[in-house]
């Protein structure tokens, strides 16, 4: 009877307080473990972080976007292409993407009519290397070419050249984009830097193209591709028009 006691007094108190001294410590450790992954994970990350930040830290800092927003020669100047080019290589894509991309009312230069597309390419691609500011247009079976090293015809004054204008801004933000991506369509745009008559205050419109006529100007203004323009730029060039206060100077003197 008394071994029947100390067996039941034996698990009496196991149950009563061994078994919740081990479950405590138990608990207790796996706590502790769990403490310690969590630390260990943490470490990981700010190492992690660490590393990132020290390689940002020792990049060259990169090109600033506003100024990668920016036209290819906004402004009338040199213009030299990234790499060599021959005249078996050239296309029209190739020269447009190289030539200048703004003018103004009046211009240094004068553009010249060519019937020639090799004569044409080879004067815009002299143009190219020795770093003359150029503009090349083809339409019908002719090819314009402004160089900012031609003079005018003898005998003449001034020039004047016909465009076509299909939007028009107060600011020059809004045209950036729209003169890009029409240039990587092939489509000739340019931005023009004029002023309002009265107000003397500055405006920037996007034009295409020369014209030495108006007949010229108006048979490409109706064929042009409405609905390309607008699925490019986002905008409805249904107000277009022929502009005629393109003007250039000649060489200076």
């Amino acid at each position: 009877m008394q071994n029947k006691n100390a067996v039941w007094f034996r698990l009496i108190l196991i149950i009563t307080f061994i078994l919740p001294m081990v479950t405590f410590i138990l608990t207790g450790y796996t706590i502790y473990l769990k403490s310690q992954m969590n630390q260990l994970t943490l470490k990981i990350e700010e190492l992690e972080f660490y590393n990132n930040y020290s390689s940002l830290e020792n990049q060259a800092p990169t090109t600033n976007p506003i100024e990668e927003l920016k036209l290819p020669e906004i402004e009338i100047g040199s213009t030299k292409a990234e790499v060599s080019y021959n005249i078996q290589e050239l296309d029209f894509h190739i020269l447009l993407n190289n030539s200048v991309s703004l003018l103004k009312p009046y211009n240094p230069g004068s553009v010249r009519i060519f019937y020639n597309q090799r004569q044409a390419y080879e004067e815009a691609l002299f143009a190219l290397e020795n770093e003359i500011p150029y503009f090349i247009f083809e339409n019908e079976n002719k090819y314009y070419l402004y160089r900012a090293d031609y003079d005018l015809q003898v005998g003449q004054d001034l020039q004047n050249m016909l465009s076509i204008q299909i939007r028009l801004y107060n600011s020059p933000a809004p045209v950036v984009f729209p003169t890009i991506l029409l240039r990587q369509a092939n489509i000739p745009a340019f931005v023009y830097n004029g002023k309002y008559p009265q107000s003397k205050e500055d405006y920037w419109s996007i034009l295409i193209g020369f014209f030495e006529d108006k007949n010229e100007a108006q048979r490409y203004l109706q064929s042009m591709d409405v609905k390309m323009i607008s699925d490019l730029t986002g905008f409805d060039i249904k107000d277009r028009f022929v502009k005629d206060e393109l003007y250039f100077q000649g060489t200076a003197k």
